[in-house]
């Protein structure tokens, strides 16, 4: 059954960054999660963070700078430059990596956490679902399964009847 599995599609990942230059200069730690990337690029659509900052607050995609939110390669992300906003309380969080124009900040309670270089941004791979059943292979496995007892089954049938004759 296990040959019957696929990768799961949906991928799940940590972040975090640190406060190294916003107003206040806290040098907290802004952490959460993002859900619903796929391996490749990621326009945005469908993907929202989780910051445990703000656990009981959900953050749905807002835009892009290029049209491409993430990139996802090998199960890591290497590519990140997208804004997210908290549908009730407007709050917007941005993540971005070093290298791209966009820039890293979550502002809560008054506020403002900033990594402007994406110095200290970090993505982590969260516990993924190892496998996704694949029905099409999962029903021929099966009928391979019980093909093969089926013929077991004959064999061993045969087997009494030649031991019971000699």
């Amino acid at each position: 059954m296990l040959l019957a599995a696929a990768p799961a599609h949906a991928l799940e990942f940590n972040f975090q960054f640190q406060d190294v230059d916003g107003p206040l200069r806290t040098r907290s730690l802004v952490k959460g999660t993002l859900s619903g990337l796929v391996e490749g690029n990621n326009a945005g659509q469908g993907i929202t963070a989780t910051v445990s900052t703000d656990p009981t607050s959900i953050y749905n995609f807002a835009s892009s700078t290029n049209g491409n939110a993430f990139t996802v390669s090998n199960g890591n992300i290497t590519f990140a430059d997208v804004s997210f906003i908290n549908q009730v309380t407007g709050i917007p969080l941005r993540l971005g990596t070093t290298g791209n124009s966009g820039f890293t900040n979550f502002f809560f309670v008054g506020v403002d956490f900033a990594d402007s270089t994406n110095s200290t941004t970090q993505f982590t791979a969260a516990t993924p679902v190892p496998f996704e059943p694949n029905s099409v292979v999962g029903i021929a496995t099966l009928g391979f399964c019980f093909g093969a007892a089926k013929v077991r089954k004959n064999h061993l049938a045969k087997k009494r009847m030649v031991s019971v004759e000699a």
